[in-house]
């Protein structure tokens, strides 16, 4: 393997590990509400508001190869 710049072969490899975190935020539950109207009426329109803002989480992860040139510092 050669650098794109500079052509040398002196190249060292590694594994880098990515991670991403998102969170994201319930809202009203308009099932909920619905279900909540069906069996109470007017005051089961405020079902829909269990579990409004627990945050759910999310995680990825991404292995990829990262080569780095020894003479010139060129990573690709």
């Amino acid at each position: 393997m050669r650098c794109p710049i500079c052509g040398s072969e002196n190249i060292t490899s590694q594994a880098v590990t990515e991670t991403h975190t998102k969170a994201k935020t319930k809202g009203f539950g308009w099932f909920k509400a619905c279900f909540g109207f069906l069996l109470f009426n007017i005051p089961g329109v405020l079902c829909g508001l269990c579990g409004m803002g627990k945050e759910r989480r999310t995680t990825t992860t991404k292995t990829r190869v990262l080569h780095i040139c020894q003479n010139c510092g060129n990573q690709w």
